[in-house]
């Protein structure tokens, strides 16, 4: 039986529990460290749970940094291991006794926040081993045609997640993808984006001479489809037009784009800038457009990062991306794996400077109305607050979860 306790005050104990965060780059590792880093200046104490990955020393420094300068702290237990799941590269923390060490790392809580639900990993782990009173978990995973682990090992998530006393969803897509599996009640909360951070050129910036620059972020996955994005530049190439290609990431496909690039004559047209991150929003105001040509995805940060930063996006059009571009939030949607259409939208940003700048002013206005992390942060802080309260003696529940019932 949980035993439920509250605190005097509305100044929270609250444990991220989550398979990525820093040194790991991505969206749901951006996502845990905005929200720890908002939720800490809010006087909330914060600690992320994840694996140790990396060189401990290089790592240990970060997490005192993360305590030093944006205010959470950082548990690490067991090893963080890469496997490969939903065409990417995901991680799972394994080790001798990792059940009692979670429960060791998160007791005391007054919330559980498990971040990336739901598969065998830390945030399912944590759901079994929880006190608090509060537990609530973020889903961020989006699939278009089932998925086989649930087929095998439905009852035993559903099990887990029955434990939650809100599910929260980044988007309708991932509700859609998860509600066969999980039906119930949902909350949906986009993700944000620290607008101070991304931001556009300011007064007396402009952008470095040379060619234009077309910018992709993201992991050297499958679904990122940097593929099409070099033969796109190929097509650009061959029309006579003048650019570059800046990359921004990394994996272990790295060696196969690379050859393409040579082997379709735009290597020189291809700047590979690795893994970047407290560089990346420089990248972004300087660009001319972002491309991104992703054909799997259950929101879409990069879209708000450039939007952010003024950029204009030329986007595989997919169930993911069209939760951030809809509405006031400009942007060019192409067929996904169509490299004509996407050199095609490309061309259209590069050719009408005029265009572009006007694309750029309106997504950063949209993009701060509804996506800044001080607004995404209010509602997350008010689903803990409203859980809470809902557990008091004789309390009654006067709020519903915002996204409905699946």
């Amino acid at each position: 039986m949980r035993v439920v306790r509250w605190p005097p005050v509305r100044h929270l104990s609250i444990a991220m529990v989550t398979e990525y965060a820093y040194p790991i780059l991505g969206g749901v590792s951006e996502h845990v460290h905005f929200l720890s880093r908002e939720l800490a200046q809010r006087g909330h104490d914060v600690t992320v749970v994840t694996g140790n990955i990396g060189e401990a020393a290089e790592v240990a420094e970060l997490d005192r940094e993360a305590h030093r300068v944006h205010g959470y702290r950082t548990t690490r237990i067991g090893k963080s291991m890469p496997w490969v799941a939903n065409g990417s590269i995901a991680r799972l923390t394994v080790g001798l006794g990792i059940k009692h060490q979670i429960a060791r790392a998160v007791r005391g809580m007054d919330v559980v926040h498990a971040q990336g639900l739901a598969s065998p990993t830390l945030p399912m782990g944590v759901l079994r081993v929880s006190t608090a009173p509060c537990t609530v978990g973020t889903f961020h995973t989006y699939f278009d045609e089932g998925h086989w682990l649930y087929d095998r090992i439905g009852t035993y998530v559903r099990n887990s997640l029955a434990r939650l006393d809100r599910r929260i969803a980044v988007s309708e897509a991932c509700i859609e993808a998860l509600g066969h599996y999980f039906p119930g009640e949902w909350d949906v909360v986009p993700n944000g984006i620290d607008c101070s951070l991304y931001r556009p050129l300011g007064s007396g910036e402009d952008r470095p001479a040379g060619p234009p620059r077309i910018l992709f972020v993201g992991r050297f996955d499958p679904r990122n489809a940097l593929a099409d994005l070099l033969e796109a530049a190929a097509i650009l190439k061959a029309e006579g037009r003048d650019f570059t290609v800046q990359v921004i990431g990394d994996g272990p496909a790295r060696p196969v784009y690379e050859r393409k690039a040579k082997s379709l004559d735009v290597w020189d047209r291809v700047e590979w800038l690795g893994l970047l991150n407290e560089e990346r929003p420089r990248f972004y105001r300087e660009a001319d457009v972002m491309a991104a040509p992703c054909v799997l995805a259950s929101f879409g940060v990069v879209l708000l990062e450039a939007l952010a930063s003024g950029t204009p996006v030329v986007a595989a059009d997919n169930v993911g991306f069209r939760q951030v571009i809809r509405g006031d939030v400009p942007g060019r949607f192409v067929p996904a794996h169509d490299p004509a259409e996407l050199a095609r939208g490309l061309a259209e940003v590069l050719d009408d400077p005029a265009r572009a700048e006007d694309i750029g002013r309106r997504g950063r206005i949209a993009v701060e109305e509804e996506f800044d992390w001080p607004r995404v942060t209010d509602r997350i802080e008010a689903i803990y607050n409203e859980v809470l309260d809902s557990k008091r003696p004789g309390a009654v529940r006067h709020s519903a979860p915002t996204g409905g019932t699946a």
